[in-house]
């Protein structure tokens, strides 16, 4: 009988004990992407998710993304100067030459703090991931690049929106 009650007892225990598997990375991923997809547009279907990299992002790491982000603006910066150039928009033109001038300074800068990055301590994750979407019987595949903290906080949400607008508009184009 103390046999059958403690048998009991630790099957209650170890039946109440387990816990449920959280979701993988993956799953959270897709899930935090559909969120953002059904907010812009909800007959996009979203075909296929894969994590198909992870890698860790130290200081030099992270200050290379930045300046990949800086020399994006500063590209469409330098396009709007050869615009005003171009149509003789005077008052534009002094404008954005002082742009182009000030942003020239600032990448030399961020060149230079690239070499001095800390490589030892890690930030964060970049998890690069292959999606397909769909919409109207077109579909296409994409490359998405989460930046996350160590607490798995995503840090781009902007690219994230950035990515999912630039599919909604090639999807309307075709």
């Amino acid at each position: 009988m103390n046999r059958v009650i403690t048998l009991s007892i630790m099957f209650y225990i170890l039946l109440f004990s387990c816990e449920s598997k959280p979701p993988s990375l993956s799953d959270q991923l897709k899930t935090i992407f559909l969120s953002h997809l059904n907010k812009y547009d909800s007959t996009v279907v979203l075909d296929s998710f894969r994590v198909i990299r992870i890698d860790s992002i130290d200081q030099r790491h992270q200050r290379i993304i930045d300046d990949t982000i800086y020399m994006r603006e500063f590209a469409r910066v330098q396009g709007q100067l050869i615009n005003s150039i171009i149509e003789k928009k005077s008052d534009s033109i002094g404008f954005y030459q002082d742009e182009v001038n000030y942003m020239g300074t600032q990448l030399d800068s961020m060149n230079k703090e690239i070499l001095k990055a800390d490589t030892t301590s890690k930030l964060g994750l970049l998890v690069i991931c292959k999606i397909q979407l769909s919409k109207h019987n077109r579909s296409r595949e994409m490359m998405l690049r989460y930046l996350m903290d160590m607490n798995m906080n995503i840090w781009n949400t902007a690219m994230i929106d950035s990515t999912i607008t630039k599919y909604i508009v090639a999807a309307g184009k075709n």
